[in-house]
């Protein structure tokens, strides 16, 4: 662990400041101390364990660093007679980054395997993705202030506001993510919102799954918590599905991307790297994008293959982790009906998107008219996808009328589907707070959806996060129309609820947001991120449930 956090240290130190030849040179030498102590401390460990006890699953990393290490030892004796490594080689850089990176990892599988005293400290699955993503964050806005990481110096109200940005997959950003990060600090934002988009406890339990043999009932107990899942048994395995199609999805989407933007004026690499983080943006919902002008340059905007595999992406991720792993399922032979919160999920969207598309276009039909068929039912579908939680736009959301702001308000905060990379108040939310009244119209005593009754404590959930949402925003409004009396109160609600939303949508104003502003707006889309109803549960307590009731008591309202 100390060695790892030594090598992060180099890593950091030499990857994230400009450098002189000679100091390079030092930790060049300081890295190779580190490696070799490493490596004889895994053959120590080795030697240590009983031929027959070894699970060779848990020992996968330091293997692999062992081997790394002698090959690199063989390769320069061998090949090049010569054990020293020079700045002015090629090749340094390279094999400072990849022993760097190797320890770091041998330390985090090493910190996992001893996850016991660090992050399942808990039952309180709640608190650990709380705490999690304010470690991310932290950690994310110090990467984005190193030199190295921007062209030009930013603020730390910057840093912070794009690295909540990003971990809570939103897009919105104070400047222009192409002129300003660097191909590095790029690299720093991809990986913060895919953290962001599966969550930092997912990946860190994956992990440990991947180099064990299973977890223990405590931890099966969190992920079943976490995953939602009715089946204890099946949590671990349901866990490292969303990990592996998570995955699968977004290579796919990076592969369609890379073909369709062929006649693009960008190298090999620049359009690898392009396709890899749209498609990982995409499907994460964040919405960033590193061309100057996103994706309302003529090359996209008017381009349906790649617009179609962009909304694709952000529909599957909007969906929920529990709604796809469903999908996948019904490919075996038994068959099993969905579950009410995947038919939901699924309906309330396929509704949305409709709704939505139609409603932008009627709302402003002289806008839309201007254009060919084609693009209008493109753009109108884009912009009815992306309001929902991803932040994409095809089109200048400023030059759009009141009427279609309204629209775009009402999808954004609404969201997507819970247990998903969306915002909002859920669409699930939604369903069941209209059923619900619907019920109460009717006088019914339950809450009947299908073949289905509702349990209470879901109806109490909806009406909590409903609740919350319309306090944090009359709040949150409230301090933004104070700070930012200089920006109009349209483009400042619209800001609100696109950050409420993690959607990532602007009117051209998040750069002009003060120092208030961009910190109530921070607030606003890590609420967004965590889920209203979390957020108030991390304020309550557990009160002892009494026996007895108080005597009952009318009230007149309405």
């Amino acid at each position: 662990m100390i060695l790892g956090v030594l090598a992060l240290f180099s890593l950091v130190y030499t990857q994230g400041f400009y450098h002189e030849e000679a100091d390079l040179f030092h930790f060049i030498r300081y890295d190779r101390w580190l490696a070799t102590t490493y490596s004889v401390l895994i053959i120590v460990k080795l030697i240590n364990v009983r031929r027959k006890d070894i699970d060779y699953r848990e020992y996968i990393i330091d293997i692999f660093f062992l081997a790394l290490f002698i090959f690199i030892i063989g390769y320069r004796i061998i090949f090049l007679h010569d054990i020293e490594l020079n700045t002015d080689n090629e090749g340094w850089e390279a094999y400072t980054v990849i022993v760097q990176v190797a320890m770091i990892m041998a330390s985090l599988v090493s910190f996992s395997n001893n996850r016991n005293y660090w992050l399942f400290f808990t039952a309180n699955s709640t608190a650990m993705i709380f705490g999690s993503l304010i470690a991310i964050i932290i950690i994310g806005t110090s990467l984005l202030m190193l030199p190295t990481s921007t062209t030009t110096t930013i603020s730390w109200v910057d840093a912070l506001f794009t690295t909540t940005s990003a971990v809570c997959v939103t897009g919105l950003a104070p400047f222009n993510v192409s002129e300003v990060l660097t191909l590095r600090g790029q690299i720093i934002l991809m990986v913060l919102f895919q953290i962001g988009g599966l969550g930092i406890v997912t990946l860190t339990t994956f992990i440990a799954l991947s180099i064990q043999k299973g977890v223990k009932t405590k931890e099966e107990m969190i992920i079943q918590d976490m995953m939602e899942s009715e089946n204890i048994s099946s949590s671990a395995r349901i866990l490292k599905g969303i990990v592996g199609i998570t995955f699968t999805i977004e290579l796919f989407g990076a592969i369609g991307l890379y073909f369709s933007w062929l006649e693009l004026d960008l190298t090999t690499s620049e359009r690898i790297f392009a396709s890899v983080f749209h498609s990982i943006s995409a499907f994460c919902n964040a919405g960033f994008s590193i061309f100057p002008e996103g994706l309302q340059g003529t090359a996209f905007a008017t381009d349906w293959f790649s617009s179609s595999i962009v909304m694709i992406l952000i529909i599957v991720g909007g969906l929920g982790f529990r709604t796809y792993r469903e999908i996948v399922s019904r490919r075996n032979k038994h068959r099993k009906h969905f579950s009410l919160q995947s038919r939901l999920s699924l309906q309330m969207t396929a509704i949305l998107i409709v709704v939505g598309t139609i409603g932008i276009f009627i709302t402003d039909y002289d806008y839309w008219m201007e254009k060919s068929g084609g693009d209008i039912l493109l753009q109108t579908l884009f912009t009815s996808v992306t309001c929902r939680t991803a932040g994409f736009s095809v089109v200048e959301i400023g030059d759009l009328s009141s009427a279609s702001v309204m629209m775009m308000i009402l999808l954004m905060y609404i969201g997507g589907a819970p247990n998903s990379t969306a915002g909002g108040i859920k669409v699930t939310t939604v369903a069941l707070l209209f059923t619900y009244f619907w019920a109460q119209v009717r006088g019914k005593s339950t809450v009947n959806i299908g073949w289905n009754t509702v349990q209470e404590a879901s109806i109490r959930r909806a009406v909590i996060a409903f609740m919350v949402s319309i306090l944090i925003s009359f709040v949150c409004l409230f301090i933004l129309t104070m700070s930012e009396t200089h920006l109009d109160l349209r483009d400042i609600t619209f800001e609100f609820f696109s950050a409420l939303g993690t959607v990532g949508l602007s009117r051209g104003i998040t750069a002009d947001l003060t120092v208030v502003g961009k910190l109530t707006i921070s607030f606003v889309m890590f609420s967004g991120k965590i889920g209203l109803f979390t957020l108030v549960s991390l304020l309550g307590e557990d009160e002892e449930n009494y026996e007895y009731r108080y005597p009952e008591s009318s009230i007149l309202v309405g």
